[in-house]
């Protein structure tokens, strides 16, 4: 079998590294899977691997789609690339429509679309399948096709890191939709009532604007926080689940400020590493993540909920925790129940 992934946006991150770690799981489930990305915002410099990989613009998709064969051709939150991704009249392929923003203005294009011309439409979760159903005529096939998480590079600690200040890390664009400014103001806060040291990596925003960037450091400087927040725009891997481990380590967590998302990557890698979170109550991560301890859910607007959350972590977390909820991840969205769920919805176009 052979597919074609094709998305608008070749970003460090996201729904980018999710089709790269779709890639690879297809890849060794025996399934040719090549990415296309109409843009090339950083991806391209980062790859080591570009076999199959294509970045160009809606032409050479064209192009692409003619000459590649495809048995079916998955088209991520890119409307304009549908018409194409059908193939020529001779040889239609197959083509799927794939999901992954939960908000009102990126689901707008649903209404927009011919459903009648998708085999199937995917989603990551039952909560992005609820989002979708409400837009989509009753007829249209939905299938929920998990999310990958790198089970092997995002792991805990193997022993105890040194404890010194709290650190807690965020991680996301410095947009509205993130809400990084309550981050802010919350290390604020948990700096004067935690009576000791803390410290915040904001990690992200390599692409922001020069008026974010200046918006951000203005609100470190009026909160008086500038000594004790860190900004990482862009950083590795393998860097970021050694922050997520520090962490933990230290009695810190994740804060994650989103008003939505449509699964949660960033907050289930460090979840994987030890890490836990004090999140706003989201609805997709209640069906995420289970019960424990380390899934602080609070109501991201009142303060005195958020600092309670910090009170109930500074005793890091057991290793019997970490690994229950590394288990149960595990379970839901390793590369194993993508590939099953991948295989069974290619099965019915058949």
């Amino acid at each position: 079998m052979k597919v074609l992934y094709a998305y608008r946006y070749g970003i460090i991150g996201g729904v980018s590294t999710q089709l790269l770690l779709r890639r690879a799981a297809l890849k060794a489930a025996g399934i040719r899977c090549e990415l296309f990305f109409s843009q090339d915002n950083g991806l391209g410099h980062v790859l080591t691997d570009r076999d199959g990989i294509h970045f160009g613009k809606e032409r050479s998709f064209g192009h692409l789609v003619r000459q590649g064969a495809y048995d079916a051709v998955i088209v991520i939150d890119s409307p304009e690339l549908l018409h194409s991704a059908r193939g020529p009249f001779y040889r239609r392929n197959p083509v799927l429509l794939d999901v992954h923003t939960t908000v009102a203005t990126g689901l707008a294009y649903l209404s927009e679309i011919s459903p009648s011309r998708l085999a199937a439409v995917m989603v990551p979760t039952r909560y992005s399948k609820n989002l979708v159903t409400s837009r989509l005529p009753s007829s249209t096939s939905l299938a929920v096709i998990p999310n990958i998480l790198d089970t092997e590079l995002f792991t805990p600690a193997a022993s105890p890191l040194a404890q010194g200040e709290r650190q807690f890390i965020w991680v996301g664009k410095l947009d509205l939709h993130k809400n990084w400014r309550l981050a802010v103001t919350y290390i604020a806060m948990l700096r004067k009532i935690l009576g000791r040291p803390v410290r915040l990596y904001m990690v992200g925003g390599y692409a922001a604007q020069p008026a974010q960037s200046e918006a951000f450091f203005k609100l470190i400087h009026k909160h008086g926080v500038s000594d004790c927040v860190t900004w990482i725009d862009r950083i590795e891997n393998a860097e970021l689940a050694d922050l997520y481990r520090q962490c933990a380590a230290s009695g810190g967590a994740m804060l994650v400020t989103s008003r939505d998302e449509s699964f949660g990557m960033a907050a289930a890698e460090a979840v994987l590493c030890g890490c836990p979170l004090i999140t706003n109550d989201l609805p997709v991560f209640r069906e995420v993540f289970p019960e424990s301890r380390m899934i602080q859910r609070v109501d991201i607007w009142q303060p005195e909920q958020v600092a309670r959350a910090a009170e109930v972590l500074a005793q890091p977390p057991s290793t019997e925790e970490v690994d229950a909820l590394r288990q149960e991840l595990s379970r839901r969205y390793g590369p194993h129940a993508f590939v099953e769920a991948f295989k069974k919805l290619m099965g019915t176009l058949q």
